[in-house]
C-alpha cells in the first residue's frame, strides 16, 4: 500500500513517477494487491486522488490489482463513486478493488472545502457506502429513491468493494453488507486477534469474503539496518500522536536527539512496527497473519528510495509468496 510520502529534497512529478515503478516491480516480483490512500491538506503525501493514481499505474501494469485505500466516501457523492470504479473496470477488467473509508484523510478545513460545506453526518457514511455498493452491484430495492438511476459505462465486471475500518463495529457492519474488510494495522499500531473472526460471523449470506491487514514493515539485510530504516516510519506514528506536522526525512537528516528518541519509541513499540532483518520479518509476519486468521498482508514502509523499496519487498517476497 502506498500513502505516497514526499521527502524533503524530492521532486513531486518523480515521486508520482517512481510510484508507477514501484507498482510495475512489485507486479514482476509477484504481488497481487497494489492500494492507493487518500489524504488531503498535506504538502507531505501525494495521494489526494486515489482513482486517477489506480488509472494511471493500471495503464503501466498487467496482472496487479489497483485499488482504493480507500476512497473517503463523505468527500464523493454514490453516483459518482460507482460511476468511477465501473469506468475503471471498463477499461481495465477484474483488476480493480473499490476500497471505501469513513474516515475524513485530512482535517475538517479540507473536509469543508472538498464538500462546499455539506460535509456529510458521520452517522449517515455507513448509508452513503451501502447505497454506492447498491449501485455497483444493481441491488438498490425497488423503493430506493435511486432505483431507476443506471451506472455507467456498465459490464459484466464489477470492482471488488472493501470497507477500510480499525474497530469491530467495523468489521461486524462489513460483513453484513457483504463487503470485504481491510483493517488498518499500520496505522491503529495494534489488531485484536478475533477481529477477522468477528467479521467471518457477521458475514451475509453466501458471500464468502475476504479479509486483510495493513502492517508496516521495516526489512533489511541486518537488524541494525532495518532499525535504521525504521526510524521514518516511527517519526511519521509520532508525529501523528503528537500533532506535530509530518515531515519525511531520512535517519541521516534527523539530529541526534530525535534519533534517538525514535529509536527508543520503535523498541518499545515492536507490535507496531514489524522490524529486522528478512527472514525475521518473514517470521513476524507469518506469524501475525496466523494468529490473527487474515487471508492477506498488505505492507506498507517509509524508504525514500525505490530501488531499495523494490529490494526489500523482493526478498520478503522470497520467503512468503
Amino acid at each position: 500500500m502506498e500513502q505516497i510520502p514526499l521527502f524533503v529534497g524530492h521532486d513531486v512529478t518523480q515521486t508520482l513517477d517512481e510510484t508507477v515503478t514501484l507498482a510495475q516491480k512489485l507486479e514482476e516480483i509477484g504481488f497481487h494487491r497494489f492500494w492507493l490512500a487518500e489524504h488531503h491538506n498535506t504538502d507531505h503525501f501525494l495521494s489526494s486522488a486515489p482513482d486517477l493514481l489506480m488509472a494511471r499505474i493500471a495503464t503501466a501494469t498487467q496482472s496487479i490489482r489497483l485499488g482504493s485505500g480507500g476512497v473517503m466516501a463523505m468527500h464523493y457523492g454514490s453516483l459518482q463513486m460507482a460511476e468511477r470504479f465501473s469506468t475503471l473496470t471498463a477499461f481495465f477488467g477484474d483488476r480493480i478493488d473499490m476500497g471505501l473509508g469513513r474516515a475524513p484523510g485530512g482535517d475538517m478545513l479540507s473536509a469543508h472545502a472538498l464538500n462546499q460545506g455539506q460535509v456529510i453526518r458521520p452517522e449517515a457514511i455507513n448509508s452513503l457506502i451501502a447505497e454506492t455498493v447498491g449501485f455497483v452491484r444493481e441491488t438498490l430495492p425497488p423503493k430506493h429513491p435511486y432505483a431507476k438511476v443506471v451506472v455507467t459505462p456498465a459490464g459484466q465486471i464489477q470492482p471488488q468493494t472493501w470497507l477500510l475500518g480499525s474497530s469491530g463495529q467495523s468489521a461486524a457492519w462489513a460483513g453484513e453488507q457483504g463487503m470485504d474488510y481491510a483493517y488498518a494495522q499500520f496505522f491503529t499500531g495494534r489488531q485484536d486477534t478475533g477481529i477477522m473472526d468477528h467479521y467471518r460471523a457477521h458475514l451475509s449470506d453466501g458471500f464468502p469474503g475476504r479479509t486483510l491487514s495493513a502492517v508496516c514493515v521495516s526489512a533489511a539485510p541486518t537488524r541494525q539496518e532495518a532499525l535504521e530504516q525504521s526510524l521514518m516510519a516511527a517519526n511519521f506514528r509520532v508525529s501523528l500522536g503528537t500533532g506535530r506536522p509530518v515531515t519525511f526525512v531520512t535517519a541521516s537528516q534527523m539530529d541526534a536527539e530525535t534519533r534517538s528518541l525514535l529509536t527508543s519509541y520503535v523498541l518499545s513499540n515492536e507490535d507496531t512496527i514489524f522490524v529486522g532483518d528478512y527472514d525475521e520479518v518473514a517470521d513476524k509476519l507469518t506469524a501475525f497473519q496466523d494468529a490473527h486468521h487474515v487471508d492477506e498482508l498488505m505492507l506498507i514502509s517509509y524508504i525514500d528510495n525505490v530501488q531499495t523499496k523494490v529490494e526489500r519487498y523482493r526478498q520478503l517476497a522470497k520467503r512468503l509468496i
